[in-house]
């Protein structure tokens, strides 16, 4: 068997010692987020331990019904001192706790390159697909398999994170992970239905309208869309229907870099997701607070749409032009 690596190796140890802890992902958390803690909370149970994930004031978790069948779940922050364990999240204020810091040991696990290597144990591992892969790389190590409901959220979350693998951080490593998932009980054809054949006819109308507004920036090489409250209305969709709409604009021929401006009835008043097949948008994102990975990344803000629109046009047509010249 390979060395186990020493960060990889002394979590597990970690978790062998725990009894009772608490699961943190990031604000307005994904599919690979959720699947993690999933994956977390089922081998934590294995082990004989309390596995709670906590997530406060966050309106709408995505695909619940197929990663968090069966995750014990509370909405309050845990109490101070519990040993926290933080999932796919760059800093403790980006988590979903609505804290600054946190009163107890921390255990960092993630794959976001910008991570701010928080906490007492860091296990980053910016090549994986996902955060998802990184649990799943633990499970060996504790010498453990996912039990279905666990291996199918986990799936879930590689599946997501990776583009359904496509993404540049697909290795033979995730398709490996993958393969052992699916032979623990995750079904591969029921998991891309429920994650990518659900979206509601008000979700299209929204999606043809971003699609239909998008601008085009710096000759074309970039393309921002906008959706403001009044367009969720006049699609008759909900605020969360716009899944997809980002990765649609950057599959447009020549497009390096794609954004799209959501406006928020809740929250900051905008957020923003960027998608790049080559310009590093996680560093858009850091430059108004936000983060993620080089080719997927977001940030929120409170300014009207039009101002952050008019931002992240120049902004890219910027970034753009200082890489091609």
């Amino acid at each position: 068997m390979k060395a186990l690596a020493a960060d990889l190796a002394a979590v597990a140890r970690r978790m062998r010692g725990e009894r009772r802890v608490a699961l943190a992902v990031h604000e307005r958390p994904d599919v690979d987020a959720l699947g993690a803690a999933a994956g977390m909370a089922d081998l934590f149970a294995q082990l004989g331990a309390e596995a709670t994930l906590h997530v406060v004031d966050e309106p709408e978790l995505p695909a619940a019904d197929l990663v968090l069948d069966g995750v014990p779940l509370a909405t309050q922050a845990p109490p101070a001192g519990t040993p926290l364990y933080a999932l796919d999240s760059g800093s403790v204020p980006r988590l979903a706790l609505g804290v600054e810091t946190w009163d107890g040991p921390v255990v960092n696990i993630d794959h976001h390159h910008d991570n701010t290597r928080f906490g007492e144990l860091v296990l980053l591992r910016p090549a994986a697909s996902s955060t998802a892969e990184v649990v799943c790389d633990l499970a060996r190590a504790l010498d453990l398999a996912p039990r279905p409901g666990a291996a199918a959220a986990l799936y879930a979350g590689i599946s997501f994170d990776s583009g359904h693998f496509r993404h540049a951080s697909t290795s033979a490593h995730t398709l490996s992970t993958a393969a052992w998932l699916v032979s623990l009980g995750a079904d591969p054809t029921a998991i891309y239905t429920a994650l990518y054949e659900r979206r509601p006819l008000g979700g299209l109308r929204l999606w043809a309208r971003a699609v239909a507004g998008a601008r085009e920036v710096a000759g074309g090489r970039a393309l921002v869309a906008v959706l403001t409250l009044a367009d969720v209305a006049a699609a008759g969709a909900a605020e969360g229907d716009t899944e997809g709409v980002v990765e649609s604009l950057r599959a447009v021929d020549g497009v390096v870099a794609a954004a799209l401006v959501k406006e928020q009835s809740s929250g900051p008043r905008c957020r923003v997701s960027l998608r790049s097949s080559g310009l590093d948008v996680s560093a858009v994102a850091a430059a108004r607070g936000g983060g993620g990975h080089r080719q997927a990344a977001g940030f929120s803000a409170d300014d009207p749409p039009e101002e952050v629109t008019a931002w992240l046009s120049s902004e890219l047509a910027r970034r753009l032009k200082t890489a091609s010249s």
